[in-house]
């Protein structure tokens, strides 16, 4: 019932959108097939991987946010505390010491995880638990930034706009991962939001509630991609107001400044490298399996391998060292180094915090091992790993094949529009071209310089491979054959 009724309250908003160059049945169209990706998400995710499998994040998510729901039964005002990131450790303890994503990070209100936590925990006042009205929500949520992203690109494409809107709708990466109950639907949220506040035909008002709505979607929700963006809007300015009529020149001096940045700045390289090892480590670390243990200042990481020399409780909810071991030393925060330590039979109990499998599509990276030089050396690694991967022949399940031939059908569809239209665009059009190229590629890097498993690859290469998507349309024009 309650299911129903929030689709007919949806529907009737999205009737009442008014968007030029589309028809009011050309977005109950596109609505229905958004609905229809969602029920797609959760097929996949319920019948062919299966409840409980550790690949399933919404899971986690759902049970976490029905739990969090359940304190504003218990106290409305630590509820509220929840909310707003002024809650306690005790509280934690107290309310949510069985969940799985609300970690012990410092940063509360920047915590992308427990923002996914907060929203879906205010849609269970409505859904009772009900995962479908989640995905009502979350799809109607990217719907509305699949909006965005057609207004601002759609007079920059010179045929039937109706053809680049289901074009969008029907992009399986970007209506996949969008029609779930995780991050990427308000990311992709927030990040239209900032598309089209750059450009699209925007009064200042309708761009500055544009820009201040997509920061803090993003802050709140991957605020890596936000990261990115950043980093390539000055090649857009400098493409735009500098080198007018040679944009490439722009890629290439924001590339020297940052390298003459890093030289001249040896503790903010310093810096970055060990945050990417870091990262990279902790990664590692999930795609291998294993467990991470709370040892009252720290962390001890214990690969899978190393349980022959540990004694779990029945409960698996503590475990000690039985024989001699090294485990990993892992200390909170990002700007802090992990080392091995050794351990002595008899050593703990500590609290057991995470314990999982390999992930069945993890895969092998070179180790940054807090070198700027090894960093740099990684970067086609990484790219290439980003970009392209899976393949037939990497590890994982049959939906990798998939992926695969989206991206091959991508790569295909960018080579022919940047080959086809290359005497049409203007230099407007080819700086817009070379930032959405730059965007993409900083991301794809940087999702590859971290990110040994597959799957999750394919999930966080979305916004970067929306961008090449669109760098395809962009300056279109109607093909034709010749006789």
């Amino acid at each position: 019932m309650i299911f129903s009724l929030i689709l007919i309250v949806l529907t009737w908003f999205v009737w009442k959108f008014k968007t030029d160059g589309l028809s009011r049945t050309n977005l109950l169209i596109g609505w229905a097939v958004k609905v229809l990706f969602g029920v797609l998400f959760m097929i996949i995710h319920t019948k062919i991987y299966g409840i409980g499998a550790i690949t399933v994040d919404w899971e986690e998510y759902m049970d976490d946010s029905v739990t969090l729901n359940g304190v504003a039964y218990q106290s409305f005002g630590d509820y509220l505390k929840f909310l707003f990131g002024m809650n306690s450790e005790a509280a934690v303890q107290q309310y949510l010491s069985g969940t799985n994503h609300w970690s012990a990070g410092d940063l509360d209100l920047m915590n992308d995880s427990r923002n996914v936590l907060r929203v879906n925990s205010l849609i269970v006042f409505l859904s009772r638990g009900n995962v479908y009205v989640h995905i009502l929500f979350f799809s109607f949520f990217s719907f509305i930034g699949i909006r965005e992203i057609f207004n601002a690109f759609k007079d920059r494409i010179f045929y039937d706009k109706r053809w680049f809107w289901f074009a969008l709708l029907l992009f399986p990466t970007l209506n996949f991962w969008t029609s779930s109950v995780l991050k990427e639907p308000l990311m992709i949220l927030g990040f239209a939001f900032l598309l089209n506040a750059l450009f699209g035909q925007l009064s200042l008002n309708s761009r500055l509630w544009r820009v201040a709505f997509g920061v803090i979607l993003m802050l709140g929700f991957k605020p890596y991609v936000l990261g990115c963006l950043l980093l390539s809007i000055p090649i857009f300015m400098l493409g735009k107001w500098v080198f007018k009529k040679h944009v490439l020149l722009a890629p290439i001096t924001v590339l020297a400044f940052v390298t003459i940045v890093f030289m001249l700045f040896t503790g903010f390289r310093e810096n970055v490298t060990h945050r990417l090892t870091r990262m990279q480590f902790d990664f590692i670390n999930v795609g291998r399996g294993g467990t991470h243990a709370y040892a009252d200042s720290c962390f001890y990481y214990f690969r899978s391998d190393q349980y022959a020399d540990l004694d779990f409780s029945k409960d698996l909810t503590t475990v000690q060292a039985k024989n001699n071991l090294v485990g990993k030393k892992v200390t909170f925060g990002m700007n802090y180094p992990f080392q091995d330590i050794r351990l002595k039979p008899g050593e703990g109990p500590w609290k057991v915090v995470f314990i999982g499998e390999s992930c069945g599509s993890y895969v092998e990276l070179t180790p940054i091992g807090n070198s700027f030089g090894q960093l740099m050396k990684n970067i086609p690694e990484a790219l290439s790993n980003a970009a392209f991967r899976p393949t037939f022949w990497d590890p994982g399940g049959k939906l990798k094949i998939i992926s695969f031939l989206e991206a091959i059908g991508l790569f295909a569809l960018l080579t022919f529009g940047l080959w086809y239209n290359r005497k049409f665009r203007t230099s407007e059009e080819k700086n817009l071209i070379v930032f959405l190229v730059a965007f993409s590629m900083i991301l794809l890097v940087l999702i590859g310089w971290t990110t040994p498993i597959l799957g999750a690859i394919v999930r966080y290469r979305m916004p970067a491979y929306l961008a090449l998507f669109l760098v395809a349309f962009i300056g279109s024009r109607p093909f034709k054959f010749k006789r």
